[in-house]
């Protein structure tokens, strides 16, 4: 009877431990591998899924691996590279991943550590394909945009189907060595002074232009402002001898009359000095006489 006690117990807990490892549970932000005798036959939790919970294996003959689904971070430090001109840069960079594919990082990678190692070699390599191709002066002017893609691009097609997806690649430092820093800044300060008179001269060429327009603008203007002046002048002048005419078909010695009062008033206007003799005071109405004399005669 002894026996058959601590045989009940030894199977009992035998039970027990068969339980226990016949189940495991995934967390939220990890995804699961199961694993039976070394091959993967099924994933659990990976990104863009929800598997999350408590989950069965079967014990012994199964195991699980856990890898991480969150976005992994990796700084890449130190970065030695060259840019166009062959003149150096120290870079640091900074890369955001995600293990995308449990199956094929297990088989192409296995574990976090072998990853980073690798994503750390292929990103140094993607940078300094991408800096090569570029000056100085533009990798540390602000053209980070278009070299953050370039970098991005061609390190997801080195990595690709290892089960790994690049989010995002930053460079966070890019410094010159100090006996190059001097004459990349002078070239840039010389771009620069450049680029500030081509648009300066741009500009006096834009406004030469600008002014040339508004100049022969106003000529067209004055010139057919005079046009219409003049012909408005014009059919003044020959309304007045339209009406000078019916006057003096009228009244020919009134209408005389009336013309040398004109000729005399626009004759003397304000200001005209006037030297007559004493006898020739009423100069005026010696056009009056000249008037009425002439149109005696006819």
């Amino acid at each position: 009877m002894k026996s058959i006690g601590i045989l009940g117990i030894v199977a009992a807990v035998l039970v027990a431990i068969v339980l226990f490892n016949s189940f495991f549970i995934v967390d939220q932000r990890k995804q699961a591998l199961l694993l039976q005798v070394g091959r993967a036959v099924e994933a659990y939790n990976e990104p863009g899924s929800d598997e999350a919970g408590l989950k069965l294996k079967i014990p012994l003959l199964q195991n699980v691996v856990m890898y991480d689904r969150r976005n992994l971070g990796l700084n890449v430090p130190g970065i030695e590279a060259y840019a166009s001109n062959q003149e150096q840069l120290i870079v640091d960079a900074f890369v955001r991943w995600q293990i995308s594919d449990p199956l094929a990082f297990y088989q192409r990678l296995n574990n976090e550590r072998d990853a980073r190692s690798q994503l750390r070699n292929f990103t140094d390599a993607a940078i300094r394909n991408a800096l090569a191709s570029r000056l100085p002066e533009d990798i540390i002017s602000g053209q980070r945009s278009e070299l953050m893609d370039e970098i991005r691009t061609n390190l997801a097609g080195n990595i690709a189907g290892r089960g790994i997806e690049i989010i995002d690649v930053r460079i966070r430092r890019a410094d010159l060595p100090d006996d190059v820093s001097e004459r990349v800044f002078q070239r840039m300060e010389a771009t620069r002074e450049q680029e500030a008179e081509e648009i300066r001269a741009e500009g006096d060429e834009r406004a030469q232009l600008v002014r040339a327009t508004a100049e022969r603008e106003r000529t067209v203007l004055l010139a057919e402002a005079r046009q219409q002046s003049e012909e408005i002048r014009g059919e003044g002048d020959a309304r007045r001898n339209e009406i000078y005419a019916e006057a003096y078909e009228q009244d020919a010695e009134f209408f005389r009359f009336y013309r040398s009062l004109i000729a005399c008033e626009e004759a003397f206007t304000e200001g005209t000095r006037i030297v007559v003799g004493p006898n020739q005071l009423g100069v005026c109405n010696d056009f009056i006489d000249q008037a009425r004399q002439s149109g005696s005669r006819r």
